[in-house]
């Protein structure tokens, strides 16, 4: 699981679905949000928030990539770290 975290993106990563895990979490907002009679203003919020977010989530990837950036993947010392600061 280590290796999945610290490689390097590559211009021929694969697309992965759980990209796109905002668009089911969007729709059971809206869902939910319809179901507790959410009127069409804040309905539109979250719907314009999730699609932002699946854009975002399907193409920050490849943009980074692109641009040579990997994403960085935290150090062992840096969840040492938050271990200690939450307790």
């Amino acid at each position: 699981m280590a290796n999945a975290t610290t490689s390097t993106v590559t211009q021929d990563d694969r697309f992965r679905a759980v990209q796109l895990l905002p668009a089911p979490a969007t729709l059971l907002a809206l869902a939910v949000g319809a179901g507790q009679g959410l009127e069409a203003g804040p309905l539109a919020v979250v719907a314009a928030v999730g699609v932002l977010a699946t854009l975002a989530s399907a193409l920050l990837p490849a943009q980074l990539a692109h641009a040579g950036r990997p994403m960085p993947a935290p150090a062992e010392s840096d969840r040492y770290r938050e271990d200690r600061i939450r307790n």
